[in-house]
């Protein structure tokens, strides 16, 4: 549930963000970056357990 709320929190900044640089090009592309933000760190946080779990068994 707190990655949803991240996810949309993050993708109405960067949809401001973007509006404030003066395009509809840029709000689209800062707003979609801000909505998958939350979940791509999330991912990269699972890969590196499972790194450091892999390590761990050699």
């Amino acid at each position: 549930m707190s990655l949803i709320i991240a996810s949309l929190i993050a993708g109405f900044i960067g949809m401001n963000l973007g509006a404030a640089l003066g395009g509809e090009v840029f709000a689209f592309l800062f707003g979609f970056l801000g909505v998958l933000s939350p979940a791509l760190l999330v991912l990269q946080q699972i890969n590196r357990r499972l790194e450091n779990l892999e390590k761990k068994e050699r």
